[in-house]
């Protein structure tokens, strides 16, 4: 194990770098003796030893992804998995850590689509409103939309980021909908904002259709799922 890589396996020491149900070890980088970095390790319990364990990563820098994410694969390996895999966010592909790693690219989470503000869209569904913070988005301002479909929106500086999420099948004439009202509020209510980015998967065509109509982008900036095999 790298000298400044600790494993931890005691929730209680682990603290907030415990991913809950599923966790089984936390692998934290401390080069100078706080945690500069961490690899949350998670048993999914499945039969496919491929699909058993996840990685949760909670770091930016490769110099210290690169040793947290082998120790972690020596855990899974010893524990009888065939494969490590997780996601992270990455403007190029693929990613230092996964080149040196040597993981391969498992698909596409999601894409960044951006726009400028403001985006001067009326008043739009008057379904559309503000509701109530969902249970560990602390990191939200707000959240907007319907019941069905709505907006986690995180500011930071002069962007926002409108994190998608929806429990049935919608329509384009919907997402729209909702994102217009979320323009407006932004607009509105924070009228310093320069940019939007909202998160949307590959395959959602009613999301993108929505998103085109008023004015996003794609950007390079997605999350990509890798996978390490395990010899």
């Amino acid at each position: 194990m790298a000298n400044f890589v600790e494993c931890i396996t005691d929730p209680s020491r682990a603290g907030e770098l415990w991913c809950g149900e599923g966790t089984v070890a936390v692998f934290a980088a401390r080069p100078q003796g706080d945690v500069e970095g961490s690899v949350a390790l998670l048993d999914l319990g499945a039969s496919d030893a491929a699909l058993r364990f996840v990685a949760v990563l909670d770091c930016a820098e490769d110099e210290l992804l690169v040793p947290l994410l082998r120790e972690a694969a020596d855990a899974v390996r010893q524990a009888g998995g065939t494969a490590l895999r997780w996601i992270t966010e990455e403007e190029t592909s693929p990613g230092k850590a996964a080149v040196e790693l040597g993981a391969m690219e498992s698909g596409e989470v999601y894409r960044w689509w951006r726009r400028d503000l403001p985006a001067g869209v009326p008043v739009g569904d008057a379904a559309v409103r503000r509701l109530p913070a969902e249970e560990g988005r602390e990191d939200a301002a707000f959240r907007i939309g319907t019941d069905e479909a709505w907006y986690n929106v995180e500011l930071a500086g002069t962007r926002a980021r409108l994190v998608h999420n929806r429990e049935a099948d919608s329509t384009a004439d919907a997402l729209t909908a909702i994102t217009a009202g979320t323009l407006h509020a932004l607009d509105t209510d924070h009228p310093g904002l320069r940019s939007a980015e909202v998160n949307a998967s590959p395959d959602d065509e009613e999301l993108h259709a929505a998103l085109q109509r008023l004015g996003f982008t794609p950007t390079t900036e997605r999350a990509v799922e890798y996978t390490l095999p395990l010899a």
